[in-house]
């Protein structure tokens, strides 16, 4: 018999799933718009709460079936607790922005959310792969519904069923890796695989280097790496605003957190010798994101593409293997998520305001809504490195950990793009402020309601506070790295 273990943070999740679903179908439209808003940001807020607590005290601990027994191992970590927090910080203001922006199928949007967070949070405590594997799915099968919400949209269609294709295919070669493994360790939890692969003599089979490929390859296609990003660009713009700001913010990062998970749990460096491999994997991801972002007017598509290339600045410190490139690499997963959640959800405001997409005519906009332009300003400055902005912080990290390692040429690829960064997102500022209204009727556009504006509020004072004081996020980091085998 599988046993399935479940920590408290899910527990929470999967209760406000049910009563979402419940009370949304015994509703009437309009209640049911309000209580599943409500639940679901409840849940949000509670499994919030629960992981914050054990993060702050340190709790770890391991729990499964006895020994003999075939079951799932759950491992709670300060690691996956750090990553726990940032998803469910995103998907608290997403939920809350939600009500105000998302107009129709209210039960079937909110419960859509709590299922994803499931599958993430599922993803980062599962301690063997099978676990690992099923939460993945979970994730997945939420992602693509989310994306094809607006389904009366060809553009929705279109990019779902890209991302389906996509999707299935990074599934199809983890399941035929986690196989490979599982035949040649005889163990499915990440620590019984280890021990095996850190043979010499394994490392070196052929079908140990097939397994090594099938996993990361699969992984990385949902993180978005280079050349596997073909399907964020079309993905990300076609889903509401703030999935979108989920997908970028958050999603993606699980793909970012499976490859450090197997890198360091199962496949140690010193056999598989990946660290090269990864650190052009990393600087290619960053180079192609940056430079199409340049090129768009679609400002989703825009933000889409910057996203890519932030994927590439983790996965580029995270290959260093030093000590300030895994710190910054780990911080740059909130700083990202925070920065490119409010960037989504301030595009969001004005697309709902507006009725398009294109820079050109949101030209001036930012003139009609102050405060979702700053907002929006916040954001973009953040990821364009500005000093005294949160992002700044942890790519300024990565690059020092490139010039403290034996790679240190390539910080000045990851410093040019910071620079072709910093580029395009002044160019949405200056649009958004400088230039002439091109939309409709200026001067009657209004800001959205609050439950809009609360999120994106909260998460530019965010920006600045981690980017004034990041000391504490810092430490943080600091302290999800340890519970993680360090490479050189």
């Amino acid at each position: 018999m599988w046993l399935l273990p479940v920590p408290d943070q899910l527990e929470v999740l999967i209760l406000g799933a049910l009563a979402t679903l419940v009370t949304g179908s015994l509703s009437g439209r309009a209640l049911s718009r309000y209580s599943s808003s409500v639940i679901s940001t409840a849940a949000f807020a509670a499994s919030f709460y629960i992981t914050l607590v054990q993060f702050l005290n340190g709790y770890s601990t391991t729990f499964g079936p006895e020994e003999g027994i075939p079951g799932s191992v759950i491992v709670i970590d300060q690691f996956s607790n750090f990553l726990s927090l940032v998803v469910l910080a995103i998907f608290v203001f997403s939920s809350i922005y939600s009500a105000g922006y998302i107009g129709e199928r209210h039960t079937e949007y909110f419960s859509l959310l709590l299922v994803l967070a499931i599958g993430m949070l599922g993803v980062f405590y599962a301690g063997d792969a099978i676990s690992f594997f099923i939460y993945w799915e979970v994730m997945s099968l939420g992602s693509y519904l989310l994306v094809a919400f607006n389904y009366r949209e060809w553009e929705a269609v279109e990019a779902s069923l890209k991302y389906l294709i996509m999707s299935s295919t990074g599934s199809a070669a983890l399941l035929f890796g986690i196989s490979l493994l599982y035949g040649l360790s005889g163990d499915l939890t990440f620590a019984g695989m280890r021990g095996v692969l850190a043979s010499e003599a394994v490392s070196r089979e052929t079908w140990s280097v097939a397994a090594f490929a099938f996993v990361i390859g699969g992984l990385a296609v949902n993180a978005a790496v280079a050349p596997f990003h073909f399907w964020l660009p079309d993905a990300h713009p076609a889903a509401p605003s703030p999935v979108s700001a989920l997908l970028s913010g958050v999603v993606i990062k699980t793909g970012v957190y499976g490859m450090l998970r197997f890198l360091l749990n199962v496949f140690p460096l010193e056999q598989y010798g990946w660290q090269l491999g990864l650190l052009m994997l990393g600087l290619v991801t960053m180079s192609v994101g940056n430079l199409m972002a340049a090129l768009q007017d679609d400002i989703k598509r825009l933000l889409a593409f910057s996203s890519i290339a932030n994927i590439g600045y983790i996965v580029f410190g995270l290959s260093l293997g030093n000590q300030l490139g895994l710190v910054g690499s780990i911080l740059h997963v909130l700083n990202h998520a925070v920065a490119k959640a409010l960037l989504f959800l301030s595009a969001g405001s004005f697309i709902h305001t507006f009725h398009t997409r294109s820079l050109d005519e949101l030209s001036g906009a930012g003139k009609s809504l102050p405060v979702t332009g700053i907002t929006y300003t916040i954001g973009a400055l953040s990821l364009a490195g500005l000093p005294g902005l949160n992002a700044f912080v942890s790519e300024y990290i990565i690059i020092a950990g490139a010039l403290a390692s034996p790679f240190w040429p390539f910080a000045v690829v990851m410093v040019l793009n910071v620079l072709i960064g910093a580029m395009y997102h002044l160019r949405v500022i200056q649009t958004i402020f400088l230039k002439p209204p091109q939309v409709a009727n200026p001067r009657t556009a209004r800001e959205p309601g609050f439950s809009m504006l609360l999120p994106m509020v909260l998460l530019a004072v965010a920006a600045v506070v981690i980017g004034i004081y990041p000391s504490p996020f810092l430490a943080a980091a600091e302290a999800a790295l340890r519970a993680l085998p360090l490479v050189r």
